[in-house]
This record gives structure tokens, sequence and C-alpha cells, in this order.
């Protein structure tokens, strides 16, 4: 490993580290305890970053294009919850519960996708109205009573940390050679520069869109399934009320595009989702109540967008005042140069 590289992985590492650390000082100086007291909080704070990760994963394939799918949350809920009622009608446990959630996200991301290219409706407005009709699906079907696993045997397995590692490590693998080392992958970032232009040059940005909502649909079922393994619950809601666990994943996903500037953009992601669910434990540990450890989310997010948008500025201003001081020499020695010229 060359002396780059090492100080790669020394920057990735820094962040968990630096959230971990402060976090811990902080609980034990007011509250007299640690972060992570237990293995099932270790335990536990794998399988968030795992669910969050995935989330972060789904909302960046559109968001990366300029679209930012309201329906997601929709999408999550109804591909877990007919999933899971379908599973159980059918008298399957385990490892059926994640595949049939991981189809039907697909097929809902596929469907939203496909009414994306057909109306052309703006992707903000077109997830609020088709969230709100994706909801509809799951209430209907469970009759409002949402996904009940309490008492499900088999399901040990989708609930074992080792399997949450895994299935997080495949989604990372994915994501990565999908984004670099397939024409899809180049045709991403050649629509990132400018949609105009790449529809000019011969890319299929409609196509191109039905799969990046396809895959981000499987991929919010995925971390939901996991979920709601864990919580043995998941309520049917209505109103777009589905929407909070994705728009919390916002932090992870944007925070991960810095981040992977010096790895890739998986791993940032993955690291930055341990950032955000280190930083909420500890909260939790310091006994704040939800609404104020959001408060405390929303800002530092904020803040870090700031911090996005400006931080070229102090550099782009020295640079500026170097071109500034060097044209002032430049003048300088132009000037002395004449004057000699007149003396002779």
């Amino acid at each position: 490993m060359n002396a780059k590289k090492l100080k790669n992985v020394l920057y990735t590492i820094a962040f968990p580290l630096a959230v971990y650390a402060v976090m811990e000082l902080l609980c034990f100086c007011v509250r007299d305890r640690h972060v992570l007291s237990s293995m099932l909080d270790v335990q536990t704070i794998i399988r968030d970053t795992g669910s969050s990760a995935m989330i972060a994963f789904g909302l960046s394939l559109n968001l990366s294009s300029g679209r930012y799918d309201l329906s997601l949350g929709a999408q999550r809920l109804a591909g877990t919850i007919i999933g899971g009622v379908l599973a159980l009608q059918l008298g399957l446990s385990g490892i059926w519960f994640l595949v049939f959630a991981l189809l039907f996200g697909l097929l809902f991301g596929f469907l939203t996708g496909l009414a994306f290219v057909i109306t052309r409706v703006p992707p903000m407005v077109l997830g609020v109205g088709i969230g709100l009709v994706w909801e509809c699906f799951p209430y209907k079907i469970s009759q409002g009573k949402g996904l009940n696993l309490f008492g499900v045997t088999g399901m040990e397995v989708i609930n074992n940390t080792s399997f949450t590692i895994a299935v997080v490590i495949i989604v990372a693998a994915f994501i990565y050679i999908l984004s670099n080392m397939t024409k899809f992958g180049y045709q991403m970032k050649a629509i990132q520069g400018s949609q105009l232009i790449s529809q000019n040059s011969g890319i299929n940005i409609f196509s191109h869109a039905v799969i990046c909502y396809t895959l981000a649909g499987g991929l919010v079922c995925l971390a939901g399934m996991i979920d709601t393994v864990f919580t043995t619950q998941l309520t049917s809601s209505l109103g777009l009320a589905s929407s909070g666990p994705i728009n919390k994943n916002m932090f992870p996903m944007m925070l991960g595009g810095f981040i992977g500037i010096w790895t890739n953009q998986s791993i940032g992601v993955i690291v930055a989702s341990l950032c955000v669910n280190l930083l909420s434990y500890g909260l939790i540990t310091l006994e704040l109540s939800e609404a104020n450890s959001s408060v405390v989310n929303s800002v530092l997010f904020v803040l870090f967008l700031v911090f996005l948008a400006n931080r070229y500025v102090l550099k782009n201003k020295r640079m500026e005042q170097e071109r500034i001081a060097l044209a002032k020499k430049r003048r300088r020695e132009l000037a002395e140069m004449t004057a000699g010229a007149c003396i002779w």
C-alpha cells in the first residue's frame, strides 16, 4: 500500500472514530455512560447502519441525476408489507421474506419509473402523487394492520448480524461495479453532467431513469424487511407518513458522497451511515428526546450542506490573491524594464 492509499484509508477511518470519540466523551462526562455499553448495542448499530446504507444507496441512484423520488417511503412500505403478507399466506419463512420484499420493491420501483417516463411529470410532483397511491395498497391488503412478524419462526437468519453484514457487502459491491465498471455507470456520470448533452449524444436517459427507479425500490424494501424482522412490526400508514425513514437518511447519503472522495461512494455511504448512527446513539444515551435529537441531526445536516456549498470559497479566494500578487509583481518588473530602457 503506497502512501496515498494509506492516507485515504486513514482519512476514511477518522470520520467514525472522531464521531465515536466525541459522543463517548460527552456521554461519559454528562451521563457517566458509554455510547455502546453491550454487545446488543453493537449488533443493533450494525443492523441500523446496514439499513441506513441501503436506503442511502437507493436515494443516491436518482438524486445524483437530479431526481428526488418522494415515493420511496411508500415503495418501502408497500413492498415490505405486501411481500411479507404473501410469504405468510404461502407458509414461507426466513429468507423468503427478504426475497418477496425485494421483488415487490423492484416492481413498485419499475412502475414508478415507468410512470415518470410516460407522464414526464417532474419527479417530486410525481413522487407525492404516486406515493399516496402506493400507500393505499398495503393498507387495503393488510386491512390497516400492516405486517406483524411476532412469533413467526425461521426469521433468525435475517435478524443475524452476520447476515446483515453480508447483505450490505453484496449491495455495496453491486453499486460499486454498476457505477464504475459498466456502461450504465458511465452513462450515469454523463447524465449527471448534462442530461441534454447526454441525450443528444445517444444515451437513452429515460430507460436509464427507469432502471434507477427500479433498483432504488428494491434497495429500500431490503432495508424495510431487515428493520421489520428486528422490530417484528411494520404499521401501514397514509398521507406520505412513510417518508420519514427515507428523509432521515439524506444525511448519510450526502456525507457518504463527501467521504467517498478518499475511497469510493460505496464505502463512503457505509462509513457515513455508521457516523450518523453513532451520533444518534450518543444522543439517545444523553437522554435527549426524539424531537430534540431530530433538531440536532437536522442542524448538523444543514451545517454540512453549507460547508459543501462553500468549501472551495477560501481556496478560490487564496488563489485569486496569489494571482493578483503575481500580476502586481509582473507589472513592477515591466515598469522597471521600461524605466531602464528609457535611461539608455
